[in-house]
């Protein structure tokens, strides 16, 4: 995990999802190309609706996939990996193909000259979240990234973002969480955190939960949660 935090109590920190909100990689066709080259190399045809693999997790793709396809297997993990180790392939093979969500580079340099401490908290693993960051030109400015690798329970656990602040050493209070999905925003709101749901259909009442529901991030709506009394 990268991280090297020396952290005065006034520091603040943005802690960012990275699928579909730092980088696009939640389209729908670019998820559907991956998910459908594992599920065929696997024997099981892929036919979830955009709800279903948008914004969850490998495994809950996975099990939505068997369920299905009404299929059960008496080894889950062990099918599990190999289904996705044909997703993770198909994905860093197209990976070039992600790019960056709309203005976040300019929010990322903005916030950096401010002083600002930038994370990321993601499903994603830690490699495929790093060679995103780089391939956007914001892995430098990342102070640390916390992964699905690092956790037990991935969201809409609130561990991860527990973890996060604890290896920063901050309270909610010091943070801000940005979130395009209703996993994502239940895991940052149940650590206690100010949310922003940055999302594509602002009248979905499944993110009413967030502080702010909005599909324009801009610097201010960031400023206003980091620094409510300012």
């Amino acid at each position: 995990m990268k991280n090297n935090l020396t952290n005065p109590s006034t520091e603040k920190y943005i802690l960012w999802d990275l699928d579909g909100t730092i980088v696009n990689s939640e389209d729908v066709d670019f998820k559907n190309k991956i998910f459908s080259f594992a599920s065929n190399k696997t024997g099981l045809v892929f036919e979830l609706t955009e709800d279903q693999y948008i914004g969850q997790t490998g495994m809950e793709v996975f099990r939505s996939v068997l369920k299905s396809n009404v299929t059960n297997v008496k080894d889950l993990i062990g099918a599990f990996n190999i289904w996705e180790s044909f997703a993770i392939a198909s994905l860093k093979e197209n990976i070039g193909m992600v790019q960056p969500r709309e203005n976040v580079v300019e929010i990322w340099k903005t916030c950096f000259k401010m002083g600002i401490k930038q994370a990321v908290v993601t499903s994603s693993y830690e490699d495929i979240a790093t060679q995103y960051l780089k391939n956007s030109g914001l892995y430098e400015m990342c102070t640390s990234i916390t992964s699905l690798e690092h956790v037990k329970l991935p969201k809409p656990d609130p561990e991860p973002y527990h973890l996060a602040m604890s290896n920063f050493n901050v309270q909610a209070s010091s943070c801000i969480a940005i979130e395009d999905s209703f996993t994502g925003v239940r895991s940052a709101k149940s650590a206690g955190i100010y949310t922003i749901a940055w999302v594509k259909d602002i009248e979905d009442d499944r993110f009413s939960i967030a502080d702010v529901v909005t599909k324009d991030l801009t610097i201010d709506a960031i400023i206003r949660g980091l620094f409510p009394h300012a």
